[in-house]
């Protein structure tokens, strides 16, 4: 069964895939789903599924969380266009070719990005071997991206040019309403990333001091704004109908 409504981003930890997708997203009036922000609920299903895991930390060793993400895709509404994006997707997940785009950085700009991100440490398991996932791309067509030399928006533009034909088909959000609440999803899932009850006895994140991005809710086209909050603000702002994450001057 194809997924003929998913533009699916990939690349390696550091490549630029999630503010690809949420620029896209918030640009175009599409759905953003993020594999990271599934993983207590795909390690939820593996429970509930009977999968024997270790006491600590999401145990993604020991199911496929590839064909999670599958179903996930298959159970969204089939419009607006959703833009997928995560480190587990593969080319073989991503086909049609003209759906896809991979983006690839460097070794050596990949470990810099990483450092920021992670504050000075890398962690080893981002850093896999980029050979076998450019040998399935050769074989495949799917279009791939260098993003060493691009600024963020050129390396969007990119994106864009490759997405332009199914984009330009539809179906997107059109009206304010069907935009913001497109953005409040990407939100809530990224404060149920850390905040669910299925996580917080499972990892030592501090919800009070943590600081992630979320998307303004002003769900302007133009908008690229992006507010930085603890998950602890986070979940109280959307805990209101949006538009309660916004950007101070909007």
């Amino acid at each position: 069964m194809g997924l003929p409504s998913v533009l699916w981003i990939g690349g390696p930890a550091g490549a630029g895939k999630t503010t690809a997708a949420r620029f896209l997203a918030r640009r175009h009036g599409l759905r953003r789903y993020s594999s990271d922000t599934q993983t207590w609920v795909h390690r939820d299903r593996a429970l509930a599924a009977g999968v024997d895991l270790p006491a600590r930390g999401p145990g993604a060793d020991y199911y496929d969380r590839r064909q999670m993400i599958m179903e996930d895709l298959r159970s969204l509404p089939a419009g607006p266009l959703i833009v997928a994006e995560g480190g587990l997707i593969t080319p073989a997940m991503a086909r049609p070719e003209n759906q896809a785009v991979w983006l690839f950085p460097s070794r050596d700009v990949q470990v810099a990005r990483l450092r920021v991100r992670h504050r000075g440490e890398v962690p080893w398991s981002y850093l896999q071997a980029m050979e076998p996932t450019i040998e399935q791309l050769a074989e495949t067509g799917i279009a791939t991206i260098a993003v060493d030399h691009l600024s963020v928006e050129e390396a969007i533009a990119e994106i864009e040019r490759v997405f332009a034909p199914r984009i330009g088909k539809g179906p997107t959000a059109t009206t304010v309403e069907e935009r913001r609440s497109l953005i409040r999803q990407a939100n809530q899932a990224l404060v149920n990333q850390y905040a669910s009850p299925s996580s917080r006895p499972l990892t030592t994140v501090d919800p009070d001091s943590v600081i992630r991005t979320f998307d303004c809710e002003c769900a302007l086209p133009e908008c690229t704004a992006l507010v930085e909050l603890t998950i602890s603000d986070a979940a109280a702002a959307s805990a209101a109908p949006p538009p309660s994450i916004l950007a101070i001057e909007h």
